[in-house]
C-alpha cells in the first residue's frame, strides 16, 4: 500500500506548527512559493511522503485547507508579466536595483519565523558574491531549520545563481529526502530530482521563491521599482508548487520616506525599507518573520542516499533479465526472474506484485529513497527454491511511463503472469502470486479469472473497501483538527469523494491521483476472494498503520466464511506494514530509518506456506 513516490517538489513554502507528523492545514489560498496556507505540522520541506493509503487519506482528509502543496505542472503557462499600475499620482518608494548595488559580498540576510510568539524556525540567507568562473553571474546560499519540540531540526540547503539583474540561472534545493536541480534554458526552466525531469515557462520578469527562503522574496522585491499602487508578477516555486499569480498593495508610509507597507494576496504584510525586509506579519496564522541576529550556519545538507541492489551473500540463485510482453501501445516493462540454482526440472513459480505500482523490481521507491524490502521477500523465496518474477512498475527502474491507473497497474499483473508461465524453469501447474498491499487485490483478481494460479499470499492486504479505509482515516484526522475546524473539514472530504467516484473536479493536490482513487474504489475485496478457488495466506503485521491489523484480516476471513474460501491468517504482532520489526510506533519516517530488515521469521513462514501449498 505504501508508496514513497512524490513530485520532485512541494510547495516552497509550508506555514508550520512543529507538532505531530506531516500533514496539511489551514487557509485556502493560492498555491505560491511563500504560502502559509500549507501546513506541515512538523515541517518536511520537500520530502512529504504520499503513500496510496494512509498519506493520500491525509489528502482527501485535509485537502480543503492545502491548495498551496501542488506539483509544478508540466505543461506550458501564460506568464504575466512585471507590471505596476500606471497612475501618474504614484509615489515610487524604491527605484529597484541591480544584484551588486542590492547586497555586498557576504552579506548575510536571516530571519526568525516566529508563530504565536514562539520561534519555530530560521531563514538564512547569504550573498556570496560574484561567481568566480562567470563574474557576471551572482551566488546566493540559503539554509532553513524548523525545530520541532523534542525532535531533531529538519533542515533545507539551497543555492541559485542568477545575474546582475536578478535573472535565475541555475541552483538546487536539498533536503535529507531529496536533491532538487534546476536551471533555465531559454524561456524555459528545468527541474530535475533523479530521473524526474520537469519544465515551465520562465522569462526574465519571473519570480521565484523557495521553501520559506525570505531571502528570495527581498531579492525579488529589491529588483524591481515599487510604487504606491497595485503590484503583480507571476512567481514560480523553486522547491515545488504551482506558479502562482501574486499581486500586492503598495501603501508609503508618510512618517518614514523609502518606507512602504506591501499587502499580498497570500494575506502577508511586509514591512520594507530602503531595499530590506523588516517584518512579516500573517495575521490569519498567526505568524511573524523577523530579522535574526544568529549567525549563518555551519552546517549543510547531504544529499539523499543512492538505493543500489546486491544479491545477499548466501543467494543460491541465477538472476535473468527480461522484458514482459504487452500489446501495442502499452509502455514497455522489464523486470527479472530468479532462477534457483542446480535446478534440472521446471519449479513451482512465484509472482510477486508490490503494494501500488510506484516502487522498482527491488522495493525501491521514493524520493524520498526508501528501501521498502521487496527484494529482501523475493530474494528469500528464490533461495527457498522457487523460480521468482519481479519487475519495474510503470515509471521506474528500466520500465516506460505510461497511465498509472489501477486498471493499467492491473493489466500489467496479467503480462507479468503470461511472462513468468512461459519461462522454460516454470512449472504452469505450481504458480503462486504473491500480493502486498493492493497488490493482494490485483492477485485475487487475477486468480480469479481461471489464469490456474495455484496459490495467493495476500501480505498487509485491504479486507474492507477503499472508500472505508479513506474514510476511517479521514475521521481520524478531523480529530487532529481544531474543534470550529472539523465540519468544515468533513464537508469537504464528503465532496471530493463525491468528485473522485462521479469525475468531478478535486483538488489540484489530487489531479494525478484520482484515476487511480477513482477505479479502486470500485473494487469490492469480497468479491475479488469470493471468485478465488485456490489458498489463500494472509499475513498481516500488528504494527500495521496502513491498513488496520484488526478490521480488514477479520472482514477477509468473513468474507472467505462466507464464501466457503481456503484462508489462513497469520498474525505478526510486532511486524509494521512491510514486515519489519517495529517496537514502537510506525509512521511513514519509520520506513526511511536505515538498517531496518524483513523480519526472518516472516519470510520462513511464507516460504513454507508456499512449498507445502504447491508441494514444492
Amino acid at each position: 500500500m505504501y508508496s514513497a513516490r512524490v513530485s520532485p517538489r512541494m510547495s516552497s513554502r509550508c506555514h508550520v506548527t512543529v507538532q505531530t507528523t506531516p500533514a496539511t492545514s489551514p487557509a485556502a489560498r493560492n498555491s505560491s512559493a511563500h504560502n502559509p496556507g500549507c501546513k506541515a505540522d512538523k515541517p518536511v520541506p520537500a520530502h512529504h511522503l504520499k503513500s496510496r493509503g494512509h498519506l493520500r487519506a491525509i489528502l482527501l482528509a485535509l485537502a480543503v485547507f492545502a491548495p498551496g502543496c501542488l506539483k509544478i505542472p508540466t505543461e506550458s503557462e501564460s506568464p504575466a508579466s512585471h507590471r505596476t499600475a500606471g497612475d501618474a499620482e504614484q509615489l515610487v518608494v524604491w527605484p529597484g536595483k541591480t544584484v551588486p548595488e542590492l547586497y555586498t559580498p557576504g552579506e548575510v540576510r536571516n530571519f526568525d519565523i516566529l508563530r504565536s510568539g514562539e520561534k519555530v524556525g530560521t531563514s538564512f540567507g547569504r550573498y556570496d558574491g560574484p561567481v568566480r568562473e562567470q563574474p557576471s553571474l551572482h551566488r546566493f546560499t540559503t539554509r532553513i531549520e524548523f525545530t520541532p519540540p523534542g525532535q531533531p531540526p529538519v533542515r533545507t540547503a539551497g543555492e541559485i545563481v542568477v545575474d546582475t539583474n536578478g535573472a535565475l540561472v541555475r541552483g538546487f534545493e536539498r533536503s535529507q529526502a531529496l536533491d532538487l536541480r534546476f536551471e533555465r534554458e531559454g524561456d524555459t526552466l528545468v527541474f530535475t530530482a533523479g530521473r524526474d525531469r520537469e519544465e515551465l515557462t520562465y522569462r526574465d520578469q519571473t519570480a521565484y521563491m523557495a521553501f520559506w527562503t525570505i531571502l528570495h522574496e527581498e531579492l525579488n522585491l529589491g529588483l524591481r521599482p515599487l510604487q504606491t499602487g497595485e503590484l503583480a508578477w507571476r512567481q514560480v516555486s523553486l522547491s515545488g508548487s504551482l506558479p502562482t499569480e501574486w499581486s500586492a498593495t503598495v501603501r508609503a508610509d508618510a512618517d518614514n520616506p523609502g518606507a512602504a507597507l506591501i499587502e499580498t494576496n497570500l494575506g502577508e504584510r511586509i514591512e520594507w525599507r530602503a531595499g530590506r525586509i523588516e517584518r512579516i506579519v500573517i495575521d490569519a496564522e498567526t505568524v511573524e518573520v523577523v530579522p535574526s541576529k544568529a549567525a549563518f550556519p555551519e552546517w549543510t545538507v547531504l544529499p539523499p542516499p543512492r538505493l543500489s541492489y546486491q544479491p545477499p551473500a548466501n543467494a543460491n540463485f541465477e538472476i535473468a533479465e527480461v522484458e514482459l510482453p504487452g500489446r501495442p501501445g502499452q509502455p514497455k516493462l522489464f523486470g527479472e526472474v530468479l532462477v534457483p540454482r542446480g535446478s534440472k526440472k521446471p519449479q513451482a513459480a512465484v509472482l510477486w506484485l508490490s503494494s501500488n505500482g510506484l516502487q522498482d523490481r527491488h522495493g525501491f521507491a521514493g524520493p524520498p529513497p526508501v528501501d521498502l524490502g521487496s527484494h529482501e521477500i523475493t530474494d528469500a523465496l528464490a533461495n527457498a527454491g522457487f523460480v521468482v518474477l519481479r519487475f519495474d512498475e510503470r515509471g521506474q527502474g528500466k520500465s516506460e511511463d505510461g497511465e498509472r491507473t489501477y486498471n493499467a497497474q492491473l493489466e500489467d499483473a496479467r503480462r507479468a503472469l503470461r511472462t513468468l508461465l512461459v519461462q522454460p524453469q516454470v512449472n504452469p501447474d505450481k504458480v503462486a502470486i504473491v500480493g502486498h498491499g493492493e497488490g493482494g487485490w490485483r492477485a485475487l483478481t487475477i486468480a480469479g479469472e481461471g489464469r490456474g494460479v495455484a496459490a495467493v499470499a495476500l501480505l498487509a492486504s485491504p479486507g474492507r473497501p477503499y472508500e472505508q479505509l479513506l474514510r476511517d482515516k479521514a475521521a481520524d484526522l478531523r480529530k487532529q483538527l481544531p474543534p470550529e475546524m472539523r465540519a468544515e473539514a468533513k464537508a469537504e472530504q464528503e465532496r471530493i469523494f463525491t468528485a473522485l467516484k462521479t469525475g468531478g473536479a478535486v483538488p489540484p493536490e489530487l489531479l494525478e491521483q484520482a484515476p487511480w482513487i477513482r477505479e479502486i474504489m470500485g473494487v469490492d475485496p469480497e468479491k475479488l476472494l469470493a471468485r478465488v478457488k485456490a489458498p489463500i495466506w494472509l499475513a498481516q503485521g500488528g504494527q500495521d498503520f496502513e491498513v488496520d491489523p484488526e478490521k480488514d484480516p477479520k472482514a477477509l476471513q468473513t468474507a472467505a466464511k462466507k464464501h466457503k474460501r481456503k484462508l489462513q491468517v497469520e498474525p505478526f504482532p510486532t511486524l509494521d506494514h512491510l514486515f519489519k520489526a517495529e517496537p514502537g510506533t510506525s509512521s511513514p519516517e519509520r520506513y526511511l530509518v536505515p538498517g531496518r530488515v524483513v523480519d526472518p521469521g516472516f519470510l520462513t513462514k511464507l516460504a513454507s506456506w508456499l512449498g507445502q501449498t504447491l508441494k514444492n
